[in-house]
């Protein structure tokens, strides 16, 4: 199964329409606008469903009615187990309090109450990463989730897919869990996944 990973499209529509290739599903890990729109939002995933099925969570940057906002091609992660491809997947959106104006934030109280939800997932997408797996601010700060983490590291997805932190893109393996930031899509970044025995994911650039 072939996946398109995206992150932080911060209304980039242009970069969309752009990514080459075909894909079985997008996932998508959040950040749509800067402009504090669900018009820009619902845009973002409308150009995103052209390439192949969504899958997503809104980030911290993006109106609370993304949360469960569904559309034909579009389906909503935050809370919920669906399945794709025979694979489990679910997620959380949002971010623990950031100094940004956020629109969408969790206490780690409130994120592992998501999570526990979910039970175990093959595929984790959170805005959010883990504490101490791409989620360095200025190369140095950790600001993860604790709450990502922990639920990682009980359940072991095999893929962990998020995005929040623009400049600590990359691709991790550790414990069984391949994790990714994509970059964000805002920079022409993103990321192609094949799920499989290992999952092998590719960092791209348009």
């Amino acid at each position: 199964m072939r996946l398109l990973i995206v992150s932080d499209v911060h209304d980039a529509f242009d970069k969309i329409s752009s990514i080459p290739g075909t894909y079985d599903a997008v996932i998508a890990a959040g950040d749509f606008t800067y402009k504090r729109s669900m018009e820009h939002v619902k845009t973002a995933l409308s150009l995103l469903s052209r390439i192949a099925p969504v899958y997503f969570v809104p980030g911290n940057m993006d109106p609370p009615e993304a949360l469960d906002y569904e559309a034909p091609g579009i389906r909503p992660l935050h809370g919920r187990v669906l399945e794709i491809g025979g694979y489990k997947i679910g997620g959380v959106g949002g971010s623990p309090p950031t100094p940004f104006r956020d629109l969408i934030r969790f206490t780690e109280e409130e994120i592992s109450s998501v999570l526990q939800r979910l039970g175990r997932v093959d595929i984790l997408v959170a805005h959010s990463p883990p504490r101490g797996i791409l989620d360095r601010v200025g190369g140095s700060t950790p600001v993860g989730s604790t709450a990502v983490l922990k639920y990682v590291e009980e359940n072991r997805p095999i893929l962990s897919v998020h995005g929040h932190i623009h400049e600590d893109y990359g691709v991790v393996e550790r414990g069984g869990t391949v994790f990714v930031n994509p970059g964000p899509l805002l920079w022409g970044q993103y990321a192609v996944a094949e799920l499989g025995s290992p999952v092998r994911v590719e960092l791209r650039r348009l």
